[in-house]
């Protein structure tokens, strides 16, 4: 992006962009209009997210919830200068393994591939997914914890159940269709804290089993996105 075609999209992208228009894109969960004035950089930032969308010639914009005020910033720049004006998929915000405190009061708690361990990376293998598991929140009777959100958007959807196998002297094996049920369970103690997030990862290990036997067998794909997200 050095090209000088580059920063020309750039300044195009801010004309006829008002200061109070560019500080709606920053009322995200909390964050109010005027938490950037200090920051002069932030108000760089809507321009130069949508010259990368128009430079890259995007049709489909994938992003989290966090994305969605800057993307609808670079639609109305698409109307303004007659572009081609890419389609927005938002998903929602996943909270970083480690935990916020239960919901996410911020963008700042999500997952991100900035810090590697706090995430699940879509090239992670059994092995890296399992041991970041193991290490993740779970708050007792939280529904918001982090490997609660897991079982609600991938486990539960996809995989139809949560399979619950314990060792023997500490339960039986159960299968939960039922989310609520299912925190319900893990707070009455039914069901061992562990047992419930080693359910869930099972589950998790098996919606992406396709994805990891992919870059497996793409060693050049798994190098470079290893490289983009800083986890080699």
């Amino acid at each position: 992006m050095d090209s000088g075609k580059y920063w020309e999209r750039v300044l195009r992208c801010s004309k006829n962009m008002s200061l109070s228009r560019v500080r709606r894109t920053f009322s995200i969960m909390g964050r109010d209009e005027a938490s950037s004035d200090h920051d002069l950089a932030a108000f760089y930032y809507p321009a130069l997210q949508a010259a990368d969308i128009f430079e890259l010639e995007v049709d489909i914009a994938f992003g989290g919830m966090d994305q969605r005020k800057a993307h609808m910033y670079m639609r109305e720049v698409a109307d303004r200068q007659g572009w081609t004006k890419a389609t927005c998929i938002h998903t929602p915000m996943l909270s970083g393994l480690g935990g916020s405190g239960g919901r996410m009061e911020s963008f700042d708690h999500k997952m991100s591939k900035s810090n590697p361990n706090n995430a699940i990376l879509l090239h992670d293998d059994e092995d890296e997914i399992r041991m970041k598991m193991k290490g993740a929140f779970l708050e007792v009777g939280n529904p918001e914890s982090p490997v609660f959100e897991i079982a609600r958007h991938f486990v539960l959807p996809i995989e139809g159940k949560i399979n619950v196998n314990p060792k023997p002297e500490y339960g039986k094996q159960s299968a939960w269709t039922d989310l609520d049920s299912f925190v319900e369970a893990v707070g009455s103690g039914e069901i061992h804290p562990f047992d419930a997030k080693m359910a869930i990862t099972d589950g998790l290990v098996e919606v992406l089993s396709p994805l990891s036997d992919h870059y497996k067998s793409n060693s050049d794909l798994l190098s470079a996105m290893a490289q983009i997200t800083g986890s080699q």
